[in-house]
């Protein structure tokens, strides 16, 4: 008998109705007993029960309509870092209102708060995601990293991962510069020379492998907020720095200081996304419009370069010039090869684990990947594999 003459809705039919994801109505079916009827491997819904279960839970009485309202209503609160270019995504979606869009998409009842709190570097944000203040982050790869440790000794902390950000490679993006002019030729000669850096940063962890690998261990080294070491370059003040994206470019934009070689030094440069895994678990639905909306900002900076550096220079204040040099410099693509693997294996000193739903032990960060893989299945891309990509990264599918 077919399902027209029973009247009955396929579960994606019943998704569609609702305007939810496949997440929210597993969720409703374990906890609220959402009706449902299984023939076989398929699941199907009575459209009259689903009316009823839907008066039950939302349209009681005054009182529990008041409930429902003031419980609907919920504050999330972004953490990301304008003046780090690799994460200028997060910008993106802020300018749009990509985020907002796509919660109202998978909620469309509930009254939803975005809040975006601007930091100048990613140990900030993770001290602000496990105070609870913020709840997703955009992060470099030193951060991510130093989440692991945080993790083991917070219990009550589960790092988590949810997508990667901005990629370069080859030690691109973060970069030893000297001033212009200066009687610093080559990296042997900066052992009596102050360097100055974003301390415990992807800068600084970079800048200790500058050290050991050209022997000038002793030289003095300043921690400074990153537009302030710029600022040392052009004033003399500071005999070197490390420099992030855009702040390189815009060194070399101004005359102010140029890359000193490095060969042999630095892999790739890794930004990402990360969460609480304790907040996540509530919040399935809250995380895939996240992802959603990081996916689309990618997009629009790939196809659509000088409207982003637009809207870039106007969340950030840099110049439209330095912007529109950097952006093409950046693989902006949130999935996980086992090359990036590799790379904060590196950055952390030790393995990293592979993708997966469990959560790591003692509170190590892991790839929550299911989330990304609900999120790239909504906007219909290409399905990510469960294990990393395999190989060099991919010119043909990027996320």
């Amino acid at each position: 008998m077919s399902k027209e003459r029973l009247n009955l809705l396929t579960l994606q039919e019943a998704i569609d109705l609702l305007g939810v994801s496949r997440a929210t109505i597993d969720r409703w079916r374990k906890e609220k007993q959402l009706p449902y009827i299984k023939i076989g491997k398929e699941i199907w819904v009575d459209p009259e029960q689903l009316h009823a279960w839907v008066h039950l839970h939302a349209l009681g009485n005054g009182a529990e309509r008041r409930s429902v309202r003031k419980a609907a209503r919920k504050t999330v609160t972004v953490g990301y870092q304008s003046g780090a270019a690799l994460l200028w995504s997060t910008l993106i979606i802020k300018q749009l209102g990509l985020f907002e869009q796509e919660l109202e998409k998978t909620s469309p009842s509930a009254d939803y708060e975005v809040r975006w709190t601007n930091a100048s570097n990613g140990m900030e944000l993770v001290e602000e995601l496990i105070a609870g203040r913020v709840q997703i982050v955009s992060v470099g790869d030193y951060p991510i990293v130093a989440g692991r440790g945080l993790g083991q000794l917070l219990p009550r902390f589960r790092p988590l991962v949810l997508a990667f950000d901005g990629k370069t490679s080859g030690g691109g993006g973060i970069s030893l510069v000297v001033p212009a002019g200066g009687r610093v030729r080559k990296p042997e000669e900066l052992a009596e020379v102050a360097i100055s850096t974003v301390g415990h940063s992807s800068a600084s962890y970079r800048l200790g492998q500058y050290m050991g690998a050209f022997g000038f261990d002793s030289a003095p080294v300043v921690h400074r907020r990153m537009g302030d070491c710029l600022s040392g370059l052009m004033e003399g003040s500071a005999g070197a720095a490390v420099l992030w994206e855009p702040y390189l470019s815009w060194a070399q934009l101004l005359g102010a200081g140029s890359p000193i070689g490095s060969e042999g030094v630095g892999g790739d440069y890794l930004t990402g996304l990360m969460t609480d895994g304790n907040w996540a678990d509530g919040n399935e639905d809250t995380v895939i419009a996240y992802l959603k909306a990081h996916l689309r900002a990618h997009a629009f900076i790939r196809r659509q370069p000088e409207q982003a550096a637009v809207l870039i220079h106007q969340a950030s204040g840099f110049p439209v010039s330095v912007v529109s040099r950097v952006l093409p410099q950046i693989r902006w693509d949130a999935s996980i090869y086992g090359r990036d693997l590799q790379t904060l294996s590196r950055v952390g000193g030790g393995q990293y684990g592979e993708p997966n739903g469990d959560g790591g032990a003692g509170g190590a960060p892991v790839f929550q990947k299911r989330y990304l893989q609900e999120a790239v299945e909504a906007l219909r891309l290409p399905l990510l594999p469960d294990a990393p990509l395999p190989g060099e990264w991919s010119r043909e599918h990027v996320y």
